[in-house]
């Protein structure tokens, strides 16, 4: 039987695992990286196997237990990196975060004919706080309140009550006629 390319079992190969994954890298992504890391050939259909428990190179338990534990690991970094995201998402749509910028103006001077290096003329420093996003919260209560998600969905309803052609947008005659009707 052939030495195995990777130590299935070694937490160092579940770490980079999880490094990877947590980049936001596709399944195929990652597979190459553990190529790159480790120096080996992954595939990424050879991957996919293993990820799945149909890899030929394995026995019937460790198919079960190796895919269990990747899909463990490649859930855990993806969750975390979606919490991050979407802290990040709801921190942008609150607003209040705030930019510092630093600005120095620097100028050359001329001292008896010669030009001095460059010489730190004025500096300021300024602090902006970014106004809170509208669409993004919007959003954000679209997908995690029911109430707001009932209320855009009659406005939906209520929009699509313009006549249209499939193929040509809406039919202005027949909107103005339907207005003009009620």
């Amino acid at each position: 039987m052939a030495r195995p390319k990777f130590d299935y079992n070694s937490n160092e190969f579940y770490e980079e695992l999880f490094a990877l994954a947590f980049q936001g890298l596709t399944d195929a992504e990652i597979a190459d990286g553990l190529s790159d890391k480790f120096g080996q050939t992954l595939t990424p259909g050879v991957f996919c196997k293993m990820k799945n428990g149909n890899y030929e190179g394995w026995n019937k338990k460790q198919n079960e237990e190796r895919s269990e534990r990747i899909s463990q690991v490649l859930a855990h970094a993806r969750r975390k990196i979606n919490s991050i995201v979407r802290g990040a998402y709801l921190k942008a749509a609150l607003g209040g975060k705030k930019i510092k910028s630093k600005t120095i103006t620097k100028r050359k001077l001329r001292i008896d004919g010669v030009y001095t290096d460059d010489e730190d003329i004025q500096t300021s420093e300024t602090e902006q706080e970014l106004p809170y996003n509208m669409q993004a919260m919007s959003t954000w209560l679209y997908h995690h309140d029911e109430e707001w998600r009932k209320v855009e969905r009659k406005q939906d309803e209520d929009a699509s009550d313009i006549p249209s052609e499939i193929n040509q947008g809406v039919n202005i005659d027949s909107w103005i006629k339907k207005e003009v009707g009620k």
